[in-house]
């Protein structure tokens, strides 16, 4: 009953928290906030406009079972004419003393920026996959990963 009122709540704050600026807002859930190594997390992302700037954010969101600081991400974008890129990104969600980064209470919300100021080279549909890059597995304590795209603030 807990953990559905925590959903709930989470689910309108995303809902209303939504803005003009945003063009692509996705979250996906791990069964028991377990996220094993081999299960990546895909987004299409629609381009309509590919003459203006945008920001891509991910956002995390894990528990007080998280044992890790940190978190490493394996994120691959295939652009319009297929071609591939691949980051290693490291997140930090947590200060030195443990207290989280993110909003929230029993589940913390952590957004970052992983690219400023992109301009699509194209429209349509582009795709960013994202898997975790942790030696635990699988990898308890995060509960969801999402993409936001929105467009660049000074437009």
């Amino acid at each position: 009953m807990n953990r559905y009122f925590i959903s709930g709540c989470l689910g309108l704050a995303v809902f209303f928290s939504c803005s003009k600026k945003e063009v692509f807002y996705e979250f996906r859930s791990f069964p028991q906030a377990e996220w094993d190594q081999q299960e990546v997390v895909r987004f299409e992302v629609p381009v309509h406009d590919n003459s203006i700037l945008y920001d891509v954010f991910l956002e995390i969101r894990n528990n007080n079972n998280y044992s890790f600081r940190n978190l490493w991400l394996f994120v691959d974008y295939e652009s319009f004419d297929r071609q591939l890129r691949s980051d290693t990104v490291y997140v930090e969600l947590a200060d030195i003393y443990g207290k989280w980064y993110g909003k929230g209470i029993s589940i913390y919300n952590y957004s970052f920026p992983y690219e400023l100021n992109v301009q699509y080279s194209d429209t349509g549909r582009c795709v960013y996959t994202v898997r975790q890059g942790m030696r635990e597995n699988p990898l308890k304590g995060i509960s969801d990963i999402g993409l936001k795209i929105s467009k660049k603030s000074d437009q």
